[in-house]
């Protein structure tokens, strides 16, 4: 069945959707959440960057006396600060106030003119008196700053100049870069796995839909060996008159009999494939189905009449056939169709009685458990392998392939 191009088609097909809709998913994932610890690790700095800044700006106006002016005190806070015409050897040493060790810290007086600078080495950009506002630039080497510009004001409440604070987002932008690299060598493999994920996942969806084509065509073709033998042998009656040239009355009554019996068998057959199709669809038309099928029935009587009906039939057999009432109950009853219990436990006993032996015994128990009634119809005949039980109930089956 795995074979028919149908199958795989649907199969094929199955495994795009699959691939598609979960690396589709999956890759926007990727997206999201690189873009989420990206943008959190963004916000992070740019608190930081607030808070530093804010540290530092209520930190120097004590200290501060004359506007464009350092006093040596400032030295305190930031030890590596160097004036504008100091020979300065560029060195970065860590503060009392941030332990970060990727700032830089630019003094500007009142005119925007560089005074001193602090902190790691870069380029000085023109001063930006757009106070709070976060700026990023790259220098000359490509690594990126994030800085920010707030006004001084001296212990007096005049203003004294600018202070430019900012920091590097060189660990920043390798570790969302670590981060890009991890997720581009990751999606490959989760795509992949999808691959052979929807491989697994597409041959367990189209399973179903196999086993039910398997079943289909099994009860198409069992439907056309039922439908065949009435047909031919109506066939080869109705041909035995075209060929017939001294054909009589009595010849004419017997082939009419023959025809009737056939074409009873023809709407016994369609009526039982009625039968199952309300079966099989009783989920979508309970209702109109239960109707025919609630009609009380007495299981003790039905199994006594079925023991005198079939006695002379073990009798030719020579078959001892008999009956077991275990049930305390004296009357045993069930909602159902009278009709088809009548012909279900039919089936079974002529199934039971062809395949014992001569001197073999058959017998049908009627027992209750609880709510349940059981009946058992046990035999001493061949019985039935182990690998073909599971498969008894399944539609038409047949123990025996040879239909003889």
């Amino acid at each position: 069945m795995q074979n028919n191009s149908l199958f795989q088609q649907t199969k094929l097909s199955l495994i795009r959707w699959y691939v598609s809709i979960f690396s589709g998913v999956i890759t926007l994932g990727a997206f999201l959440v690189y873009e989420a610890i990206a943008h959190a690790h963004y916000v992070t700095i740019n608190e930081e960057l607030k808070t530093v800044t804010s540290t530092f700006h209520n930190s120097f106006e004590p200290l501060l006396k004359q506007p464009n002016k350092l006093e040596d005190t400032v030295t305190n806070i930031i030890s590596d600060l160097c004036l504008l015409d100091d020979k300065c050897l560029g060195k970065y040493e860590k503060n009392q106030l941030i332990r970060q060790e990727n700032y830089f810290f630019h003094f500007f007086d009142l005119s925007g003119n560089l005074i001193a600078t602090a902190g790691i080495d870069t380029d000085i950009l023109p001063l930006n008196k757009s106070q709070q506002e976060l700026i990023t630039f790259r220098d000359k080497k490509g690594i990126r700053y994030r800085k920010m510009t707030i006004l001084l004001h001296t212990k007096n409440n005049k203003e004294w100049g600018y202070l430019q604070i900012g920091r590097s987002l060189e660990d920043f932008d390798n570790y969302v870069t670590n981060i890009r690299i991890l997720l581009l060598l990751g999606l490959p493999i989760l795509i992949m796995t999808i691959i052979i994920a929807s491989f697994y996942l597409a041959d367990k969806a189209i399973q179903p839909l196999s086993i039910a084509y398997q079943q289909k065509s099994q009860f198409s073709a069992d439907v056309a060996h039922e439908l065949r033998t009435p047909l031919s042998a109506t066939k080869a009656t109705l041909d035995s008159i075209l060929l017939s040239k001294n054909y009589t009355i009595k010849d004419s009554q017997e082939t009419i009999k023959t025809v009737y019996r056939q074409n009873q068998r023809l709407i016994t057959i369609v009526n039982d494939l009625l039968i199952l199709n309300q079966l099989d669809n009783h989920k979508s038309n309970i209702n109109s189905v239960s109707k025919l099928y609630d009609k009380k029935i007495n299981l003790r009587d039905i199994i006594s009449d079925l023991i005198e009906e079939f006695a002379y039939l073990a009798l030719q057999h020579n078959i001892n056939l008999s009956s077991q009432f275990l049930a305390k109950e004296s009357d045993i009853f069930i909602l159902g169709n009278e009709e088809q219990i009548y012909r279900l436990i039919t089936n079974l006993l002529i199934n039971a009685i062809q395949n014992t032996s001569n001197n073999g015994k058959v017998t049908i128990s009627l027992e209750t458990n609880k709510k349940e009634a059981i009946i058992k119809i046990i035999d001493t005949g061949i019985g039935i392998s182990k690998e073909e039980q599971k498969l008894i109930f399944n539609r038409f089956y047949q123990v025996n392939k040879a239909r003889n």
